[in-house]
This record gives C-alpha cells, structure tokens and sequence, in this order.
C-alpha cells in the first residue's frame, strides 16, 4: 500500500516527535524542535497539528492502534491475548519511557470522552471470562501503571524484555494460571 505526500510528512512530523519528547521532555519541547528533526518548518508542523496536545493525542491513537493491529495479527484471546496486549504497551514504553509516561498522563487527565486509553481496557475486557463490573480490568491496568511507576520512581533501566517478564507475572496473580514462570 502506497502513501502519499501528505502522510508520508505527517508520518515524519509524528516520528520526529517521538524522539525529540523523549530527548528533552514533553515539556521542553516546541513545534520548532519537532520541525527541525523532522526536516520541515515550524509552519509545516502546524499545518498537520494546530498544537502540541493535538500531536499528542495523534502520537497516543498511533501507539493504540499499533497495539490493537499487534493484538489482531497475534490471533491469541483469552489469557494469552491479555499478555500481547501489554507486551506491546511494555515494548513501547520501554523504547520511549518518558514519552509514554507523558501520553498516559495527558489522556488519564483529560475529560476527552473518546479517551484512548478506554480501547486498552476494551479490549483487555474482551478477553475476561467474565468482567462485569470491569474490576480485573482495573487491577490488570493498575498494574502496568504500578509497574511504570516503580521503574521511574526507582531509576531502573526501562528493559523490555525484565518488564514484560513482571507484568506476566502480575497477569498471572490477577487472572492466575500461572504460565510465565
């Protein structure tokens, strides 16, 4: 599938993104660094993002709709489905620990009703036997965000493969059938 030109800039604008937020801090960062590690100008970028919670928000919908693309192509339901849906959150939170941090953070403290976060638990509860008042849904987002938490708090090393072994572990404590021993 081809994209065209207008895309493809978007596409460079949010990957640029990515890196510049992850480097300097959300907060650090304006529409003039994202423009020059993209290649483009200042008036590019806000021609694709009226501001930086607008690019925010995109760079949100794209890691949920990778995770949700990754969760699809895995095939897996139940239990195992639950576990690829956080080894991708983990794989990209351990590759870019403060941006992700950040959107997390934006998107839990916005009143945006089309939150996107509610897709996460949409289909986490899709894999739950039976949920009804969303309480393992809670505790098994609780603990991603107990576990990212920790490693900020601590200093440690965000390593992918360390996190995803934690978070099975906490999945299994939750849900249980321990499988991730």
């Amino acid at each position: 599938m081809e994209i065209g030109k207008k895309e493809l800039t978007r596409r460079t604008i949010m990957r640029a993104a990515r890196g510049v937020y992850e480097e300097k801090g959300v907060e650090n960062t304006n529409f003039r660094d994202v423009a020059e590690a993209a290649g483009v100008s200042r008036s590019t970028v806000f021609n694709y993002f009226a501001g930086s919670n607008e690019l925010l928000t995109a760079l949100c919908r794209r890691e949920i709709d990778e995770l949700e693309r990754a969760y699809c192509e895995s095939g897996h339901r139940g239990k195992e489905g639950i576990v690829i849906i956080f080894d991708k959150f983990i794989e990209d939170t351990a590759r870019y620990p403060q941006l992700v941090t950040q959107l997390i953070y934006n998107t839990i403290t916005s009143d945006n009703e089309n939150n996107p976060l509610k897709s996460i638990e949409g289909l986490i509860a899709r894999n739950l036997d039976y949920d009804p008042s969303g309480e393992t849904t809670m505790l098994l987002m609780g603990a991603y965000y107990g576990l990212i938490n920790h490693y900020h708090l601590y200093g440690k090393p965000f390593i992918g493969k360390q996190m995803k072994m934690e978070m099975r572990r906490m999945i299994d404590r939750i849900i249980g059938e321990p499988q991730y021993d």
